[in-house]
């Protein structure tokens, strides 16, 4: 029987990974660690701890040495871009010490666990755009508090890595979307706002950041399937990035959903969603994980919108 810990487990991707647990793996049992009361996953073979990882380093190092994982997810993190420049010791603080308590408790309790490392494109920071896509042997340079939080993350496993040998992957992932993300991200803002317009006419207007921005999206089913094979396959102290390797500007995105809604918009820009500072162009290069893994992207991005599409419609 395979075990795993699932940090963050009751966020986006959590919930997709467990999923996929449940459909790759027969005999195996989860437990899940989150900040609610509660968690949408009630599946059989899976517990789940509510636990402040920042806070409560006790009942973490308790979780590891009872149920002794074989495989360690960590997603538990402040996510968010926008709100890292609203409160960037907050970003800083939790970040750093979520993953401290983590790699403490499985140095103390559980030190033959391999860990998967969720990481951020983010690190790379704002490049030329003749470097894209970006390798991961890109110099890190990155130009907000959630990025420079996530270079302070990997330091972490590497330390841990090399002073106490635990096993200890990370990846760099790139824009991940897919049905039921919240609406603080750009995808499913655009989306929800389109649909609203959809349901009440042919015919409107929707508020934007800066939409001349390029990224690299992946579907979150394909994500948690990297990580996955990562976790499985990886090498400790290597570094994957996880994306699509190509890239679209957020401009074309609002109008292919548009088209696919038949409706037409106008754009206006509310400068309060305008970062201090912003990269212009985040493509990365996914040759490590396919040559390491034989990993390759199963759903296109017009697919991923469309599930998006209707997820927001049926909600």
């Amino acid at each position: 029987m395979s075990h795993y810990l699932v940090t963050g487990v009751n966020g986006f991707v959590g919930q997709y990974f467990c999923r996929l647990l449940k459909n790759r793996e027969t005999d195996l049992h989860i437990i899940g660690i989150d900040l609610d009361a509660t968690t949408p996953c009630q599946d059989h073979g899976f517990e789940y701890r509510q636990v402040n990882l920042l806070t409560e380093p006790e009942a973490v190092l308790k979780v590891v040495v009872e149920f002794q994982p074989d495989y360690i997810l960590n997603l538990a993190a402040v996510s968010s871009v926008s709100q890292s420049w609203k409160n960037p010791a907050a970003c800083l603080a939790g970040n750093t010490g979520i993953y401290a308590n983590l790699l403490e408790a499985v140095r103390q309790g559980c030190p033959d666990a391999r860990i998967l490392s969720v990481g951020s494109s983010e690190v790379y920071g704002d490049q030329p755009e003749g470097a894209m896509p970006l390798k991961e042997t890109a110099l890190l340079k990155p130009n907000n508090p959630y990025g420079i939080s996530r270079v302070a993350q990997e330091s972490l496993s590497r330390l841990y890595q090399e002073s106490y040998g635990l096993q200890i992957m990370t990846t760099r992932s790139f824009n991940h979307i897919g049905p039921g993300q919240k609406e603080q991200f750009v995808i499913p803002s655009f989306v929800s706002q389109l649909v609203r317009i959809a349901e009440s006419g042919k015919f409107g207007e929707i508020t934007t950041g800066n939409i001349d921005l390029v990224r690299d999206f992946s579907d979150v089913r394909d994500v948690v399937d990297a990580y996955w094979r990562i976790l499985k396959q990886g090498m400790s102290g290597e570094v994957y990035n996880v994306c699509s390797g190509k890239g679209i500007r957020l401009r074309d995105i609002i109008c292919t959903v548009a088209e696919i809604l038949e409706i037409k918009v106008i754009t206006r820009t509310d400068e309060t969603k305008i970062r201090p500072k912003d990269s212009k162009w985040i493509i990365g290069d996914n040759s490590r994980i396919k040559q390491s893994f034989g990993w390759e992207p199963e759903y296109a991005l017009i697919q991923t919108l469309c599930d998006i599409i209707s997820y927001r419609i049926t909600e």
